[in-house]
């Protein structure tokens, strides 16, 4: 976007440290993690909207380390010990998230619980060492026992609402002076920092933490990353049900959670639809919604009244891993994204990692290390 010569005013300029465009779980991940080693850093945060009005603002609240279906895709694409490795990166994001975040936040709601990957029938362990503890048949609960012959659990894991995770996330950083430019659009990169629609920030280093929309940017992750639609939907049961854990239904691509008030929140379902769900328009379509309705119908045998439908946007890799790396670029420049749907389990260590490799203490993430990532912007 940019601004019309009868509206904007005369370029303004405004000096920092760093810049880091997007104000998502990852970007202000990183921003924490800079002012926690390097505190007094000069840092400012643009978004086109505001902190959480992406994606990190729109998911159904999981903060998990994944599935085991994720860990079982990881260990036969990248072998059994870097699978163990991602499963550990994952599990010590939890424990920061939980150690920095949520234990210190006066008024953040969450709730201690698991997950478990629903099957229909029995199927090999995800890999060696990971945490994932079969769940007989009839120690499911009652209403899933007809469907699935059981499945594999993991915790500890949280739900939260996303949108007060950051919100509490960007008042400490508020306490820490990091200065947030919202309803501001980055366009371009320049020697002096970032050029936005009426003004230019000049900067010592960039952050892109743009997720889904990095290929919006610049033309160079077209070929890196693939904004893909995610819908979900908010449904009133008729009758309470009895499933406290954070559930996934790999085959189906479903997953679902229960809320208070006997609200269900389910979404997924895109591989009904892979070619109308892929880009960057936030919206809802029917083919989805309904293959999600249709589901609480036959799965689970519910009867409900929709609340709220929605959606956001994902940013995807080919191999569903993110990058946490260093690009060519006019200056000092990083990019963090790609999640593929795992950006609240690994965004708060993936923020750490971004801000490591920034200020010298990092050579290089756990992902560079699998998968070579090579950015020119």
């Amino acid at each position: 976007m940019t601004a019309s010569f009868w509206s904007k005013n005369f370029i303004k300029f405004h000096d920092t440290d760093v810049i880091i465009v997007g104000a998502g779980f990852a970007g202000l991940s990183t921003a924490f993690w800079l002012t926690h080693f390097q505190p007094g850093l000069r840092i400012t945060i643009l978004d086109r909207l505001s902190p959480g009005a992406g994606a990190s603002g729109r998911n159904a609240g999981f903060l998990t380390k994944g599935s085991s279906a994720f860990y079982k895709s990881l260990s036969s694409k990248w072998g059994t010990q870097e699978a163990r490795e991602l499963f550990e990166f994952a599990e010590s994001s939890l424990k920061e998230t939980h150690e920095h975040i949520l234990t210190k936040s006066s008024g953040l709601d969450f709730e201690v619980t698991r997950s478990l990957t629903l099957l229909e029938c029995e199927d090999v362990p995800p890999g060696v060492g990971l945490d994932f503890k079969w769940v007989k048949q009839g120690e499911l609960p009652f209403k899933l026992q007809k469907k699935y012959a059981g499945g594999y659990q993991s915790g500890p894991e949280y739900k939260i609402n996303p949108r007060e995770l950051l919100a509490h996330l960007e008042q400490i950083l508020l306490k820490r002076k990091v200065r947030f430019q919202n309803n501001l659009s980055a366009y371009r990169l320049v020697s002096e920092g970032v050029l936005t629609e009426d003004c230019l920030i000049r900067g010592k280093q960039v952050v892109l933490a743009l997720n889904g929309y990095f290929p919006q940017f610049h033309p160079a992750f077209k070929k890196i990353v693939t904004p893909r639609r995610a819908q979900m939907l908010a449904v009133q049961l008729d009758e309470p049900l009895d499933c406290p854990d954070l559930y996934y239904h790999p085959d189906e691509r479903v997953y679902w959670r229960m809320l208070k008030g006997n609200i269900l929140l389910i979404g997924g379902k895109r591989l009904v639809d892979t070619e109308g769900e892929m880009g960057d328009f936030e919206k809802v379509t029917p083919i989805i919604q309904d293959a999600l309705e249709e589901f609480l119908h036959s799965n689970l045998k519910l009867k409900f009244q929709v609340v709220h439908r929605w959606s956001g946007i994902m940013g995807f890799t080919e191999e569903e891993l993110p990058f946490v790396t260093k690009a060519s670029a006019p200056l000092d420049a990083f990019a963090i994204g790609g999640f593929s749907g795992h950006g609240m389990g690994l965004g708060f260590r993936s923020g750490k990692e971004m801000a490591q490799l920034m200020i010298g203490e990092l050579q290089e993430s756990l992902f560079t290390k699998i998968k070579s990532v090579k950015i020119d912007i």
